[in-house]
């Protein structure tokens, strides 16, 4: 099977406020085969957002490699690195819509890298490609909301603009930055299960940032924790036991340690101990 991300002893830091560095992530070595859909869990601050745009190549590593499609943009010119990036959509958590302007115009918005200014504007007044946007919608299940005003949209039917605007780029990598961090608990699992099944129909890969477990260990073969910017684990929701989950988790800032526990417990009902 072919290889759609591979992350060799990556290393990314960041220069706080206070003139101190921050390493976001931490000699992460990742391989991700074509095809495959993996969720990402970890506490806030873990490196998550950062490991997914190191993976659409919107950051560049500062020690380490990335590969995608087994290419490694930093040894071509600019013109692989674009053919590289077309390679990944991304959906991001504040979905990046612009409210004001109708579902098909921010769908159509996936297309701009590869329109000329003059029929990216001309599309504001007529769109184009709205058989393409229109098909992007069926997809994701707002094909009926396709000429209403993106703000009259629930959250979740935003976020599924937002994941059409990517598939209409016909992107090979599908990632997706808490999708459903905005979303009524009751649409979260409908979302997830949207993301699957473009996987499984269309052989897309698949990266998810969760801050669900639950979800995560539901919905995805795959479960990778990070951790202070390191990988903690790498493994089947089969395998992931209540204490692995404690130790990922332990010193997460939005929680005391009793109340991580608490949390683990509840959410983590039926989990082996291990």
């Amino acid at each position: 099977m072919d290889t759609a991300f591979e992350l060799v002893d990556v290393h990314k830091r960041f220069r706080l406020a206070t003139g101190e560095w921050n390493e976001a992530v931490r000699g992460v070595s990742l391989t991700v085969r074509q095809g495959e859909s993996i969720a990402v869990i970890g506490p806030s601050g873990a490196g998550k957002t950062t490991l997914l745009r190191l993976l659409n190549l919107t950051l560049r590593p500062d020690k380490g490699e990335v590969r995608v499609s087994g290419v490694n943009p930093s040894e071509n010119g600019g013109q692989t690195l674009r053919r590289l990036r077309a390679h990944t959509g991304t959906v991001y958590q504040q979905h990046n819509l612009i409210p004001s302007l109708r579902t098909v115009h921010n769908i159509l918005a996936g297309r701009l890298s590869s329109w000329s200014i003059l029929r990216s504007l001309l599309s504001l007044v007529s769109p184009r490609e709205v058989g393409n946007a229109a098909e992007a919608a069926r997809k994701v299940g707002v094909l009926d909301k396709l000429w209403e005003r993106t703000d009259r949209l629930s959250g979740g039917e935003q976020q599924r603009v937002a994941i059409a605007r990517a598939l209409i780029q016909n992107p090979r990598h599908l990632l997706a930055d808490e999708p459903i961090a905005s979303v009524d608990p009751s649409r979260a699992d409908a979302l997830i299960t949207l993301l699957r099944e473009l996987n499984e129909s269309e052989g897309k890969t698949i990266v998810v940032n969760l801050h669900d477990v639950p979800i995560a260990l539901r919905h995805f073969p795959r479960i990778v924790g990070l951790h202070a910017g390191r990988v903690s684990f790498d493994l089947p929701p089969g395998e992931i036991t209540a204490n692995l989950l404690m130790r990922l988790y332990e010193g997460d800032a939005d929680m005391s340690e009793g109340e991580t526990r608490a949390w683990i417990k509840e959410t983590m009902k039926g989990i082996p101990a291990g």
